[in-house]
């Protein structure tokens, strides 16, 4: 039996009409999160020491979730400096400890910034579906997809390791040469083709189980 984990979730943040800065998280990653067996927490991001705060909680591993553009980018839409500095100190502490991580799109990309590695616009890659190439993803037919900013080939990270693309090139799936790293630019937590497999899938590279995948 698969050993039960405490998984840490990253939050968007959403900007009420009053102001308020309030964290969100679909609903569904918890619900996917104990259909594996495992206990769903999800992270706060305006905490004094994002350091000291996962130290404390000590997860089994981290998902980056989707939502909010990285601040540094140009024209960032509904962008959470907040955020990414909860998400960089939650890289490092998946570095640190060799914490298995799984980062979904916006995920991906802040990921592969953190790692060196660049993005550009996207272009007919929000609100709309397409098919994958890449033989690790064979049989998966269609992803949704819902990012402004892509990772092209030469922009991947050098510690990363393209596993899918999409039909115009940009990388959609991607894993770590050593740690137990994945990623993917769709959104497997949202209705997608092959439930099923998307859901092995979550549940293979938070159980550390996609390292080294080739």
């Amino acid at each position: 039996m698969t050993k039960r984990l405490l998984v840490a979730l990253t939050q968007r943040v959403d900007v009420s009409q009053t102001g308020e800065r309030r964290d969100a998280l679909d609903q569904a990653w918890a619900a996917m999160m104990e259909q594996l067996g495992h206990i769903p927490v999800a992270l706060s991001n305006n905490v004094r020491s994002a350091d000291e705060y996962l130290a404390a909680l000590a997860p089994d591993a981290v998902i980056l979730t989707g939502g909010n553009d990285v601040a540094t980018l140009p024209g960032a839409v509904n962008p959470a400096p907040e955020r990414d500095r909860l998400e960089e100190a939650a890289i490092a502490y998946c570095q640190h400890r060799s914490k298995p991580l799984l980062a979904v799109c916006r995920g991906l990309q802040m990921l592969n910034l953190q790692l060196g590695g660049t993005l550009v616009p996207a272009h007919d890659h929000v609100a709309t579906s397409h098919p994958i190439r890449g033989e690790y993803l064979q049989g998966v037919g269609s992803v949704n997809s819902f990012h402004n900013w892509a990772i092209q080939s030469g922009g991947l990270a050098k510690d990363l390791v393209a596993l899918g693309t999409a039909p115009d090139g940009t990388v959609e799936a991607a894993h770590h040469g050593r740690l137990p790293w994945f990623g993917v630019m769709w959104h497997p937590e949202r209705p997608i083709s092959d439930p099923a497999f998307h859901r092995n899938l979550v549940a293979a590279a938070i159980e550390g189980r996609l390292k080294g995948t080739a």
